[in-house]
């Protein structure tokens, strides 16, 4: 048995009760005491003398999943039954004829509750809060409470969530009684507690004068007495010292079991807005319920005054002016923690948001806690809020949505909107992700305008204060499913909102980084109308994985690897493009933070998405982060990218550093190499020697008075003789022939990879006969060179092949080697001398003279081809 500790609604001085205040709403935290066993299946309720039982402390779930290269101890994705049971003894203020209430902050995703051996209720949804009443149930002394979550798929045949959202979504939907319970009491006479998890009480920002504001206040009351009940309703706006700076009351008649609503406004003179990050000021909203001479209830809650407006051409404006909103997504995990985070985790969390200086955050892709929507209203940014209807409009299987699916759809909605109308933080309700996604490769192709339609206007019905909003990726243009690509069968999203996102991959999914601004202004043109914003783009980034050209070769982007400069390359190249384009209303990068995801098997993680610019432990900002740093952060900051890539498989490199500093100075090994200029914040030095061993690399510069610096050691294990290259790569890798560089110093030709990766597992292809396969895994095509600085003198070139076509034959593929003038391999057929899918490797001498090596590949029937090069004195 747990003993509760109670906490208590308190009159502030400002509004003090009359003398006769009794007992106003009390709440007791559950979280000591609990026992946990899990189940895979099965509903009868597991025995309360089960030895399995395990001791856990709220929060808490079982799934531990992701951030590791392999699966590491504690790893634990299942999905299913898990059982809590807690014995507590009730407290005092709990006795009636007062109201006690179970409250859930969140558990997932079915939640059955029982007290001392009655079902409470049930709750379908893993991310809201909701509350059961019980009053009938609870009893003096000891009580034994009993709680099932239930996280199985929805895909799964006869699960309990496969009518209830998400029916997917890249992520995982950890299980478990994941944020707070508490047992709350109050007089039977009380703000209304059944209110989809509300708090009772709504207010909004009407207008915004030059002297004054208006605020809209709602209060619903609910008389639980027995009897009807005169009452009186008193709003007051507390400034943020106490003060009373605007009040009203309002008297009604309650009748016995029912609730009723009131409406008043709220003058408030000479205001202080709610102004984004620049100041973030919050007004106290306190409405009592008073009856018979006292206090029956209260509720409190932060409020800021403020007024957002979004224009199709303008963008977004903030109290009038144009505000340009660029941020982050974030998902609620906190690490190793999964859903189950503390709030230092979460206080750690923003802190790194604040710090790169984002001013907007993308709550992806379902309800987050109180608490942080509560961080963003004291941070000032602002937050677009979303409910998890994401990949698909219908269950599993289903042409169209099911009546249950739908209701489940709107509770979720109505839940996001009454539990946070509050916020003044929060801009927009999302009522979809990537809705028709499924569609793309699915033959069932539910029609997603008819949900969408039907849950913008409750939004609009529930606060017309806000838009209704949705993140679209496919089907955005009629007649395309990804930008580009034409292909029917997909309906239009945005058709059913005025004021929406796109999800835009350009450089990792699909195109180039240049193609991001030519197909937002096609999605502007097409819908001239409506507001646009870019809610997702970004690239994965591992932190062991390197490149010395991210543009060497294609990026396995749904496999491995996932070099982190590439991800910093799409991030370089994408920014400007979306910053520049003043009627995007907002821009999130996709993601903050790593976090995790079983269908991704990718970079150098297993069971995580890697596109977080921040590590998933939260340990190591990436190097994109300090891109945006630089763009975002007024601070003056200097960073020398490169930190983690210290062992150089090339003798030259490309040194990069991110400064909002106009110029910056580099040093290596003490040789001053000059300035360069911050272009967009990143400052660059081309083709930069480094010796053999340690090469100590150092960047500098100045701004507002501050001296800032920044070095790494990069060490080269061969002279500047060496050149081991993987054609078509993007990545650096060791192999058992030695260190090779990604692709780099080419003209010409085209990199193609040999196992390029999916959702879902599939076979790669193997080489035989080869040294290492990592050797093998791209070519170079086409009619291409290489130029190699190296010192005059006598060399043995190596070359390595496949010929991947395995249906190619003699003849087919016929190509010359050229180097330095002259032809050093002749009418070289791989088929012919090797097979298909075969290793093979040709060595050559060759001559260097003038410090340049020009290696030729010449194709005289179908492409020349080489998948490795690599070159040493001999």
């Amino acid at each position: 048995m747990v003993a509760i500790t109670l906490s208590a609604g308190v009159p502030s001085p400002a509004m003090a009760a009359p003398a006769s205040v009794a007992k106003v709403r009390t709440e007791a935290v559950l979280d000591q005491g609990w026992r946990f066993l899990f189940r895979q299946d099965g509903s009868a309720q597991p025995g309360a003398a089960d030895p399995a039982w395990q001791a856990v402390t709220l929060p808490h779930t079982w799934n531990r999943i992701g951030g590791h290269i392999d699966k590491a101890p504690g790893y634990d994705d299942r999905r299913g039954q898990g059982w809590y049971q807690l014995d507590f003894k009730a407290p005092a203020a709990a006795a009636k004829p007062r109201r006690s209430w179970l409250q859930f902050d969140g558990a997932s995703i079915v939640t059955d509750v029982w007290l001392n051996g009655s079902k409470v209720g049930t709750h379908r949804g893993g991310v809201s809060g909701f509350r059961f009443d019980v009053s009938d149930h609870l009893r003096p002394g000891t009580n034994r409470l009993m709680v099932r979550t239930d996280n199985t798929a929805p895909e799964t045949k006869g699960s309990a969530t496969a009518e209830t959202l998400p029916m997917g979504g890249d992520w995982f939907m950890f299980g478990g009684l994941y944020r707070k319970v508490s047992l709350v009491t109050s007089d039977p006479l009380h703000l209304e507690l059944d209110d989809h998890g509300g708090p009772g009480v709504y207010a909004r920002t009407l207008q915004v004068g030059d002297s004054s504001a208006t605020v809209e206040v709602v209060a619903r009351v609910r008389n639980d007495t027995g009897k009807a009940e005169p009452a009186t309703v008193r709003y007051a706006l507390l400034d943020a010292a106490g003060a009373v700076v605007a009040s009203a009351s309002d008297k009604l008649q309650v009748r016995s079991g029912a609730s009723e609503e009131r409406k008043v406004t709220l003058t408030v003179p000479n205001p202080r807005l709610w102004n984004g990050r620049a100041d973030p000021y919050l007004y106290r909203l306190k409405v009592d319920v008073l009856a018979a001479g006292r206090v029956r209830d209260t509720v409190t809650r932060n409020f800021g005054i403020r007024t957002m407006r979004f224009d199709p051409d303008g963008g977004f404006f903030l109290n009038g002016k144009r505000l340009a909103l660029h941020g982050v997504n974030r998902h609620q995990e906190s690490g190793a923690n999964g859903w189950a985070g503390t709030d230092e985790e979460l206080a750690r969390d923003y802190a790194l948001i604040t710090e790169i200086g984002a001013n907007t955050v993308r709550l992806a892709h379902y309800q987050h806690a109180q608490a942080e929507y509560d961080l963003a209203d004291r941070l000032g940014l602002v937050v677009w809020a979303e409910i998890p209807l994401v990949n698909l409009t219908a269950p599993h299987g289903m042409a169209a949505a099911t009546p249950a699916f739908i209701e489940n759809a709107e509770t979720h909605l109505r839940e996001l909107i009454r539990q946070n109308h509050h916020h003044p933080s929060i801009a927009a309700w999302s009522i979809a992700n990537e809705p028709n996604l499924m569609g793309l490769w699915s033959p069932l192709k539910p029609a997603t305008l008819p949900l969408l339609r039907r849950l913008a206007e409750l939004s609009r019905d529930e606060d017309p204060s806000r838009p209704a909003v949705l993140a679209s990726c496919c089907g955005t243009i009629p007649g395309e499913t990804t930008p580009g690509e034409k292909q029917p069968g997909l309906d239009a999203p945005p058709e059913a909102v005025d004021v929406f996102g796109v999800n835009v991959y350009a450089g990792w999914y699909y195109g180039t980084t240049g193609d991001l601004g030519k197909y937002l202004d096609r999605v502007h043109a097409h819908y001239p109308a409506k507001s646009l914003s870019v809610t997702e783009y970004g690239a994965g980034g591992g932190l062991t994985q390197h490149s010395d050209n991210p543009l060497g070769g294609p990026v396995n982007a749904m496999g491995r690897p996932h070099p982190e400069q590439f991800q910093a390359h799409v991030h370089e190249t994408s920014w400007p493009q979306l910053r520049d384009r003043h009627y995007l209303w907002g821009t999130w990068l996709w993601n903050m933070f790593d976090f995790s995801s079983p269908s991704r098997q990718e970079g150098d993680l297993t069971d995580t998405n890697n596109k977080g610019i921040v590590s998933f432990d939260r340990s190591v900002r990436k190097e994109a982060f300090y891109f945006y740093k630089a763009h975002w952060n007024p601070e003056p900051m200097l960073y020398l990218a490169g930190h983690r890539y210290t062992r150089r498989a090339i003798p030259f490199a490309d040194v990069k550093a991110y400064s909002n500093a106009a110029e910056a100075r580099l040093t290596v090994n003490g040789r001053d190499l000059g300035t360069a200029a911050c272009i967009e914040r990143v400052c660059r030095w081309r083709m930069v020697a480094l010796a053999k061993g340690d090469n100590v690399v150092e960047v500098s510069a100045s701004l507002a008075g501050r001296d800032m610096r920044d070095r790494a050691v990069w060490q080269r294990e061969e002279g500047p003789d060496t050149y081991r290259i993987l054609a078509g790569q993007v990545a650096v890798t060791d192999t058992a022939a030695g260190l090779h560089g990604s692709d780099d110093f080419f003209t010409g030709g085209e990199g193609q990879l040999l196992n390029r990766a999916g959702f879902g597992k599939r076979p790669n292809k193997v080489v035989g006969g080869a040294q290492d396969q990592g050797l093998y895994q791209a070519w170079r095509t086409g009619d291409f060179h290489y130029d190699l600085p190296l010192p005059d003198g006598e060399y043995a070139l190596t070359l390595r092949f496949v010929e991947p076509d395995e249906k190619a034959g003699k003849g087919q593929r016929v190509f010359d080697v050229v180097a330095g003038g002259k032809v050093v391999l002749e009418n070289v057929d791989i088929a012919a001398e090797a097979g298909t899918m075969v290793a093979h490797e040709r060595i050559v001498p060759i001559t260097v003279q003038g410090g340049m090596a020009r290696i030729g590949f010449v194709s005289k029937k179908g492409k020349a081809i080489v998948s490795a090069i690599s070159v040493a004195p001999r």
